[in-house]
């Protein structure tokens, strides 16, 4: 399948990148902007979310019930999304209806209609969607450990954004955004499914040549300084507590950033991992124990997260020590390693099962600069991973200067 991977340019050089498939005749086209939260600052802070939700209300051509009853005509799925580094909208689709379905999803990028009372009733609907945050200990404990991690970098925010900004945000800052966002200099349009390659051309060229180019978008460099060990205590008002710890680590373009990813499944991946094993079923010191090692363009993280009981925090912050301490000095058997090689070859082959998630991870990779091509590299890359490698990589990552968050039972 791989190999069949093409790219081709739009007279406004937009590109394009198509995989065919066979099989059942279905189409998942998206289009991705590399405008996303990584772009927006303390005063815009939940824009990106804002304006790619409401593309997909309604256009100039198609008020909201035209264009619920335009997609639902021809059996399709109109979606959105918005992330640190990408914003998207797509939608999947039988292939006798292409032409109708880009003809649909390029209005809906060239003149989104932002109407003012939806814009009011949505921005509402955030603040709550926020403000229930608060009643989650993980999303606290979370929220915290970033923000103390990423300071006033984009990073720090919620995908939703911050109350203060979102309430500020107007009809004219969703148009004005809409047009750094999704122009001809921004975009990537990736398409996968059993279609004929002609088609896609002729169709994608008719409809999305007209998009107008605009703003480049310009990545940030973010500045992150980590020289102290920082430890956060939080007083909650749950009934049980909550602790996160994280390192920083490599972004998406360093060359460790295979090793981190087996690090991470073999320390909280799955229910064999040596975290889970150790702090759950043998000590039984945790109701909820993971990692979290997110993809990022700039500076990323990995983290360890526990939900326990108050009386076990001590304990369980020096069983981690100890944890952390092993995997970088003692040698991680052949079996471990291959087992979890095993795990994350699985997880990477189902992930990609749908045109729906093939169109997005070979459009993700283009949209972060790492290139479709590097699916082909990926396992190959996994497979060359040695013992001694995770040790050396491991010893880098923890021996940093950590953040810890505590939430502390009242």
């Amino acid at each position: 399948m791989k190999e069949l991977i093409k790219s081709f340019t739009l007279k406004n050089n937009i590109k394009v990148i198509f995989n065919k498939t066979y099989g059942v005749k279905v189409v998942s086209v998206r289009v991705l902007t590399h405008v996303s939260v990584i772009s927006e600052n303390s005063n815009n802070a939940g824009i990106s979310y804002l304006t790619s939700k409401f593309m997909t209300h309604a256009s100039k051509k198609y008020s909201s019930k035209e264009l619920a009853k335009a997609v639902e005509d021809i059996g399709a799925d109109l979606s959105w999304d918005a992330d640190y580094d990408l914003a998207e909208i797509s939608m999947s689709f039988l292939s006798q209806y292409f032409n109708r379905a880009i003809e649909i999803l390029s209005d809906v990028i060239l003149n989104p209609e932002f109407d003012k009372e939806e814009l009011s009733f949505e921005k509402q609907n955030i603040v709550a969607s926020l403000n229930s945050r608060k009643d989650s200990i993980r999303s606290i404990a979370l929220d915290s450990f970033i923000k103390i991690f990423y300071g006033d970098t984009a990073y720090s925010n919620p995908v939703l954004g911050v109350k203060e900004a979102v309430l500020k945000i107007t009809r004219y800052d969703l148009i004005q955004w809409h047009k750094y966002s999704y122009n001809a200099s921004n975009i990537l349009i990736s398409v996968a499914g059993n279609i004929d390659e002609d088609i896609v051309k002729e169709s994608i060229e008719k409809h999305f040549s007209t998009v107008p180019c605009g703003t480049k978008f310009e990545k940030p460099i973010f500045s992150l300084k980590h020289s102290e060990t920082i430890k956060r205590e939080i007083k909650g008002k749950f009934n049980q507590a909550y602790i996160c710890i994280g390192f920083p680590a490599p972004e998406l373009d360093d060359k460790n950033y295979m090793e981190v990813k087996v690090i991470s499944a073999i320390l909280g991946g799955r229910m064999t991992s040596r975290l889970f094993v150790e702090l759950r079923e043998k000590l039984g010191l945790a109701y909820e124990v993971g990692t979290m090692y997110p993809l990022r363009r700039e500076g990323s993280f990995f983290a360890i997260y526990i939900g326990l009981d108050k009386k076990n925090i001590d304990l369980t912050l020096k069983k981690i020590d100890e944890i952390l301490k092993d995997l970088c000095t003692i040698k991680i058997s052949s079996q471990e390693l291959e087992n979890t090689k095993t795990y994350i070859k699985g997880i990477y082959a189902m992930s990609r099962q749908t045109v729906s998630k093939q169109s997005f991870y070979y459009g993700w990779l283009e949209i972060v600069g790492k290139g479709c091509q590097y699916e082909e590299q990926y396992l190959k890359k996994l497979d060359m991973i040695t013992e001694e490698d995770l040790i050396a990589v491991a010893g880098k990552i923890f021996s940093q200067k950590s953040i810890t968050v505590v939430i502390n039972p009242e």
